[in-house]
């Protein structure tokens, strides 16, 4: 990178060596290019540049942990004359107050934020936080309503997220009580004469999100299975939201759906299969995908709770596996088929609602993100053709040796 640097001979190469690095999740080196475009700056460059430098900057060692180094570059940002940049600059340093505690500062920061925010549902973003700082720190009751009266209604389909947990629960609680219902909505493949069922009735590619521990199953097992399926939906749910809004959310957990299930029939087709878990993995895999290709502006936050899941997922992929070779009840393919297939769309199509690293800095540096709907049609014509063959392809997988 010292070369690299040594051979850019102006503001705006410095900037791409810091985006590159940025790109290739290289925090270390995007920092120095970044802190040397605006060290190096001279009186010609044009002085928004400068500050969008020292946001990458900021940015980069915020990811490095370096906090006060960070706060001198995000202060450079704060004091923008452009009004996006000083908003977003603001609202980043009210995180991390809040992050280490400082309540009051932040409320204060988020304060300005909210003022100059660019658009309603940033607006509506911040004016949340500052009602909850304003209840946090002891302020005024009807403040803090007001605030949360400013968020009401700007940031639509927040409520999706949790609408998918409470209809799972509810379904399944009602299949609970109906096992014959739970019968028509199970993912059953191929009936005990070797014939294809689930051609017949392709909805239940979809339903079986809605039952969970069996058919009739006891107490135990249907609370344990519902109750982790909902938690980790919960969690993967407002992760997708976050990058990609609710529309979005909501159609990659049915193709999600979809890719699971019909891995499932043609891995595992002669025995019937419940849960919401291959959603949950084609939410997680959205998430892990647009983190790892396109680097999204969220809160360390959530980097570091993708981090912590990245783990328990691969523990849990792992132990599935291994009771499969001993014979048990987790549908392995299920999960693995769900999580690829939320790979595909994480990582080929850029976040909506966290924009990635490269289009924060300047125009010049952005890019494009066409394409996004011939991407979803050839994913689920992917789906579809799988699900006409999934019988042939199950035949052929039941007579590998493995």
């Amino acid at each position: 990178m010292q070369r690299q640097l040594a051979e850019a001979t102006d503001l705006a190469s410095r900037m791409e060596l810091g985006v590159e690095a940025l790109d290739r999740g290289d925090a270390e080196s995007a920092a120095l290019a970044f802190a040397d475009a605006v060290s190096e700056a001279t009186p010609n460059d044009d002085r928004v540049d400068v500050e969008r430098a020292a946001y990458g900057a900021a940015e980069a060692l915020l990811r490095l942990e370096r906090d006060e180094e960070a706060a001198e570059y995000l202060e450079i940002a704060a004091n923008s004359s452009d009004h996006e940049l000083r908003f977003l600059a603001l609202r980043r340093r009210a995180m991390e107050e809040v992050r280490q505690g400082e309540l009051a500062s932040a409320l204060a920061t988020y304060r300005q934020a909210e003022a100059i925010a660019p658009s309603r549902e940033a607006r509506a973003e911040v004016a949340s936080r500052v009602g909850w700082l304003t209840r946090e720190t002891g302020g005024s009751s009807l403040r803090a309503n007001a605030a949360f009266s400013r968020a009401r209604g700007a940031a639509t389909g927040a409520w999706v997220p949790r609408a998918l947990v409470a209809l799972t629960i509810a379904a399944s609680l009602l299949t609970k009580f109906a096992p014959a219902l739970a019968e028509h909505l199970a993912l059953v493949k191929i009936t005990g004469t070797g014939a294809d069922f689930l051609t017949s009735e392709p909805w239940r590619i979809v339903t079986v999100a809605l039952v969970h521990g069996g058919i009739d199953p006891s107490w135990q097992s249907w609370a344990l299975h519902l109750g982790f399926n909902a938690i980790a939906l919960d969690i993967a749910a407002q992760l997708v939201y976050r990058l990609y809004g609710a529309r979005r959310l909501a159609l990659y957990y049915l193709l999600g759906l979809v890719g699971a299930s019909l891995a499932s029939a043609i891995w595992f087709p002669y025995g019937y299969s419940v849960g919401a878990s291959g959603g949950v993995f084609a939410l997680f895999g959205v998430a892990f995908a647009a983190e790892w290709a396109h680097r999204p502006l969220v809160e360390r936050g959530v980097r570091e709770a993708l981090g912590r899941i990245s783990g328990l997922l691969l523990v849990n992929i792992l132990i599935g596996f291994g009771v499969d070779l001993v014979g048990g009840g987790i549908d392995n393919a299920a999960h693995v088929g769900g999580l690829l297939t939320g790979v595909l769309f994480g990582g080929l199509i850029a976040p909506t609602r966290a924009e990635p690293m490269r289009r924060r800095w300047a125009a010049s540096f952005g890019t494009k993100q066409g394409g996004e709907a011939v991407i979803t049609f050839v994913v689920a014509a992917l789906l579809v053709l799988v699900f006409v063959r999934w019988y042939d392809l199950a035949v052929w997988r039941d007579q590998l040796p493995f």
